[in-house]
C-alpha cells in the first residue's frame, strides 16, 4: 500500500509539472525596453550630445598621466616650488576630471529614467497582453531564474510589442 501510495504521488507531480510549465514564461524587461527603438535613438542622441565631454574626458586623462610621467622622470631634480607647481596642476585637472565625469554620468542617468519612465508604462501594457494571448499563468523576470527553455523567453515579443506601439 505503502508503494502505491508513493507511486501515486509521483506520477501526479511527473503529470502535473508539464501541465504547470506551459503556463510559465520569462522575460528579461530591461533588455527588452533597451532593445527598442525609442531607447537605441536615446542611447544615439546622447553618444552625440555627451561627445564634447566624452573628448574632454579623454584628454584630462592624457593630460593627467603627462604630470605623473612627468613628475617619476623629473621628482629628483626638481625644485620643491616646481613640484608643489606640477601637484596644483595635477590636482586641478583631477579635479576637472571629477567633476566632467560626475555630470556625464548624471546627465545619463537622467536620459535613462526620462526613458523608463515612459516605457514601464507601456512594458506593463505589453507584457499583460502577451500573458492574456499566450495564456501565460506566471511571467517571470528572467534574471531571476535559474534555467529556462528559451521557448519560453518572451524578451523579444515584449520588444516588438514596444516598437509597435509608438
Amino acid at each position: 500500500m505503502r508503494f502505491s501510495t508513493l507511486a501515486l504521488a509521483t506520477m501526479i507531480a511527473v503529470i502535473g509539472t508539464p501541465a504547470l510549465a506551459g503556463g510559465v514564461a520569462v522575460a528579461d524587461s530591461q533588455a527588452a525596453i533597451m532593445a527598442t527603438d525609442a531607447a537605441k535613438k536615446m542611447i544615439d542622441k546622447l553618444n552625440t550630445d555627451l561627445k564634447p565631454q566624452r573628448d574632454r574626458l579623454e584628454q584630462l586623462r592624457k593630460d593627467i598621466s603627462g604630470f605623473e610621467e612627468k613628475f617619476q622622470k623629473n621628482a629628483s631634480v626638481m625644485s620643491d616650488k616646481d613640484k608643489r607647481d606640477l601637484q596644483k596642476q595635477a590636482e586641478a585637472k583631477v579635479n576637472e576630471f571629477k567633476s566632467l565625469a560626475d555630470g556625464v554620468q548624471k546627465r545619463a542617468q537622467e536620459a535613462q529614467q526620462d526613458l523608463l519612465k515612459t516605457l514601464v508604462p507601456r512594458t506593463e501594457v505589453a507584457v499583460d497582453e502577451l500573458r492574456k494571448a499566450g495564456n501565460y499563468d506566471i511571467i517571470i523576470e528572467k534574471k531571476n531564474v535559474i534555467y529556462a527553455d528559451p521557448a519560453v523567453d518572451i524578451t523579444k515579443k515584449i520588444t516588438d510589442k514596444l516598437n509597435a506601439a509608438k
